[in-house]
C-alpha cells in the first residue's frame, strides 16, 4: 500500500472499518495505475466515498460539497436538506433525525479525509488553485461529476464538466499529462470496474465543449456497469 497522508487516529479507524466493511473486487483495466491522476467514480451515496477511502491505495484526496467542511450546522442542514431528504429521499422528519445523529460522526470522517471543498461560485477557482497543486505533487484525486440533485441513480444522467476543466488548465499550466481514470462501481456484486486510461492528449485534440466531453464519460461509465468483467 501506498504512503498514506491521513493521521495515525483516522487511519486506526479506518483499520476497524475493514473489518466490517468488504473491500470491493477491482477490475482493473490497466496494466497499473499512475500517481498525480484523476479518477472519476459514481457515487452511489456515501458507498463509493467509503469504500474508496479504504481501499484506494495511493495518496489521493476527494472533492466533495464545502457545506461538508465549514462547520457543525452547516454540515447538519447539508445532511438533512440536501442528503437525506433531496438525495436520498427520506421523509423531512426521518432526514432531520438521521442527520442529527449522522452529524458529529460524518464531520469526523470528512474531517479525517481532508476533504477538498467545492463551490458553485467563484470559489472553485481556489478549489482548482488547492488541486493544481496537488496534482503537481504526484498525488491523485477522486472525483465524483455525477449530478445527483435529485439522487444517486445506477443508470447515470449527467456529468459535470469540472474534472475536465481542471486537467485542461492544470495541462495548460504546467504542460504536464494528468492520466485520467473513468470508474463505475457495481454494487449487485461489490466491483469497481477502472476504464483504461484517458489521455490528456486525447481531451486536446476534441475540440467539442467539455460538457460534450463529459456526457461521454457519463456514458462510458453506463457500459461499465453492464459489460461483463475481466
Amino acid at each position: 500500500m501506498k504512503s498514506s497522508e491521513r493521521k495515525p487516529f483516522f487511519r486506526l479507524i479506518k483499520a476497524i472499518l475493514r473489518l466490517f466493511i468488504k473491500a470491493p473486487k477491482i477490475d482493473n483495466r490497466n496494466d497499473s495505475l499512475a500517481e498525480g491522476a484523476i479518477f472519476i467514480c459514481n457515487h452511489v451515496g456515501s458507498t463509493v466515498p467509503l469504500k474508496l477511502e479504504l481501499y484506494l491505495k495511493q495518496p489521493f484526496k476527494f472533492w466533495g460539497t464545502y457545506e461538508m467542511t465549514i462547520s457543525h450546522k452547516a454540515r447538519y442542514d447539508y445532511l438533512a436538506n440536501n442528503y437525506f431528504y433531496k438525495k436520498k429521499h427520506n421523509p423531512k422528519a426521518i432526514a432531520y433525525l438521521k442527520a442529527f445523529f449522522a452529524n458529529p460522526f460524518v464531520g469526523m470522517f470528512y474531517k479525517g479525509m481532508q476533504l477538498i471543498p467545492t463551490y458553485q461560485d467563484g470559489r472553485l477557482l481556489k478549489t482548482i488553485k488547492y488541486s493544481m497543486n496537488y496534482l503537481e505533487a504526484n498525488k491523485s484525486l477522486v472525483i465524483f461529476p455525477e449530478n445527483s440533485s435529485d439522487g444517486y441513480h445506477d443508470v447515470l444522467e449527467e456529468y459535470h464538466a469540472g474534472f475536465l476543466f481542471l486537467a485542461k488548465h492544470y495541462h495548460h499550466k504546467t504542460k504536464r499529462n494528468v492520466p485520467i481514470y473513468n470508474m463505475y462501481y457495481r454494487k449487485k456484486d461489490n466491483t469497481l470496474v477502472i476504464d483504461k486510461v484517458y489521455s490528456i492528449n486525447d481531451l486536446l485534440n476534441d475540440k467539442r465543449d467539455i460538457r460534450d466531453i463529459a456526457a461521454d464519460f457519463k456514458n462510458r461509465a453506463n457500459e461499465l456497469a453492464t459489460i461483463p468483467l475481466d
